[in-house]
């Protein structure tokens, strides 16, 4: 509430008085009757118009001090009292009307009481001893009791290693958490995970174990790579992984087959497809560490003879022979962090950005559908609160610093293996390389409407990028155009950061 008070004087009195007893004639005591109210009339529009643009001002320099004292959490009383006084100083300055007294801070029940008032000296008041107004407002802010949940999908591609990206990423997530958490080690309101991402996402290779990790080779992809045994039964990829004395699965996932690949649905041992098979990179053609023209992967000496696609398909040579240790071998694409689930633990945060690191090409569909998971409170992922929940917020936050791409190989596998397997299997709905790239970002835009159908905030962010269709894409690919951000430099990536944070922290002006 906002008021305008006057100060009038004992002179205003006597001034009417001596005006009433003026004997000058009919004409001198009309006119002392009326300039009274005259100069009254006068001098208070003058005046008051002056107060209420003092007051204005007054009431907007309070609101802007009240959000930013509404914001700090962890700050002591005495210490938001200071802050309060250098926000309101630095949005009332000297030069604006009025001269302000010292602001009022109470802080009960989660709403932040901000009151404060400002003098003015009067012009034409001052004729009938009206010297100076004062002027009072107060802001009232609510502070934002829900919780929050906030995935991270950051984008750790090779593309991230050049001019210190991924060391300007990891500097702006830490500022991001900081601000968030502020002093707390242990938020009792609020969760942050991390789904970095490249050709793949690495759910954690503590994982295997877990129901939705197909480890029984029920899904229709799982070992497609491979012929059937002489049983005519599916190889299950941890076998040759078991096979091989010296390699074991790192973590990272195929995608499941259209459209789950796009989708959140729950995962079931009743529906082999559901679930997610280990991502095993293939022997390629040619021998130990000597691939084949065109192929890049070759860590087994081939053990048969015939076409590449035939040698490359034999899995008897897992068991017969030992990589070495300087072989990419079958986790080729897999050199990624594993997810961070959903925490409330600061420290926790603070480890797992150490370990980014940037390696492999770009599939933003993957790393998202997966920050999808990750906030959703069923399985794979089951740390989320339930999206019925009222009192509990979830965002996504996006950043990539390249365009959708396949890495091309002119073989008859046509790419380099990623989560989609090979262009030639057809897991993106054709085998040509050409087409097949032009399928990444339609099924980007298929997961940004589903997350925000979900009711998910979802922010994005091109880093370092050209203006093009990827910037487009990420625009649209928003809760709102507003939720969108480019960042051209490293340094600028911090801004960006910080202003998701407080967007974050949003907090409204009661009414």
């Amino acid at each position: 509430m906002r008021s305008v008070g006057f100060l009038p004087t004992a002179g205003s009195r006597r001034l009417s008085r001596r005006f009433a007893r003026s004997s000058s004639g009919n004409i001198a005591i009309i006119f002392s009757f009326m300039l009274i109210p005259l100069l009254t009339a006068v001098g208070g529009a003058v005046d008051l118009s002056r107060a209420l643009l003092a007051e204005q001002r007054l009431g907007n320099a309070l609101d802007a001090t009240a959000l930013a004292v509404g914001a700090n959490e962890t700050m002591s009383e005495e210490e938001l009292q200071q802050l309060a006084q250098n926000f309101f100083n630095a949005n009332y300055p000297e030069e604006l009307i009025g001269t302000p007294g010292p602001i009022t801070l109470t802080i009960e029940d989660g709403i932040v009481n901000i009151a404060g008032t400002t003098q003015l000296n009067t012009t034409l008041l001052g004729l009938i001893d009206i010297d100076v107004m004062n002027v009072a407002a107060s802001a009232q802010v609510v502070r934002e009791s829900k919780s929050l949940e906030v995935v991270l999908v950051l984008d750790n591609t090779g593309s991230m290693a050049q001019n210190g990206k991924i060391g300007a990423l990891k500097d702006a997530t830490s500022i991001l958490v900081d601000q968030l958490f502020g002093e707390q080690p242990v938020h009792p309101k609020l969760k942050i995970a991390f789904v970095p991402f490249s050709q793949a996402v690495n759910v954690g290779s503590d994982k295997a174990g877990e129901f939705w990790i197909d480890s029984t080779a029920l899904s229709s992809i799982h070992g497609e790579n491979f012929y059937p045994d002489g049983s005519g039964n599916k190889i299950n990829v941890f076998n040759l992984y078991n096979a091989m004395s010296n390699k074991s699965w790192n973590g990272c996932v195929e995608t499941r087959p259209e459209p789950l690949d796009e989708l959140d649905t729950v995962p079931s041992l009743a529906d082999g497809d559901t679930l997610w098979v280990p991502y095993f990179y293939p022997d390629e053609p040619g021998g130990k560490n000597s691939p084949s023209n065109g192929y890049d992967n070759s860590y087994l000496a081939d053990g048969v003879s015939g076409t590449a696609a035939h040698r490359q398909k034999s899995w008897g040579k897992y068991s017969a022979q030992t990589p070495s240790n300087s072989a990419d071998g079958p986790n080729w694409g897999c050199y990624i962090a594993p997810i961070t689930a959903l925490t409330n633990v600061k420290q926790d945060l603070k480890d797992a950005i150490v370990d980014f690191i940037a390696n492999g090409y770009t599939h933003i569909p993957i790393g998202l559908a997966w920050g999808w998971r990750v906030a959703s409170p069923s399985e794979p992922f089951t740390e989320g609160a339930p999206y019925e929940d009222p009192e509990t917020n979830k965002a996504i936050v996006l950043l990539t610093d390249g365009y959708n791409t396949l890495e091309y190989q002119n073989t008859h596998n046509k790419t380099n293996y990623s989560a989609y397997g090979f262009v030639n299997g057809g897991r993106l709905g054709t085998t040509n390389y050409n087409n097949a790239v032009s399928q990444l970002d339609p099924k980007t835009s298929a997961v940004c409407e589903n997350i925000k159908e979900a009711g998910i905030r979802l922010y994005t962010i091109t880093f370092q990028l050209p203006n093009g269709p990827i910037k487009d894409l990420m625009r649209d690919c928003a809760t709102s155009p507003s939720l969108y951000y480019d960042s051209p430099s490293n340094a600028q990536l911090q801004t960006v950061f910080q202003a998701i944070a407080k967007d974050l922290s949003n907090l409204r002006i009661s009414e």
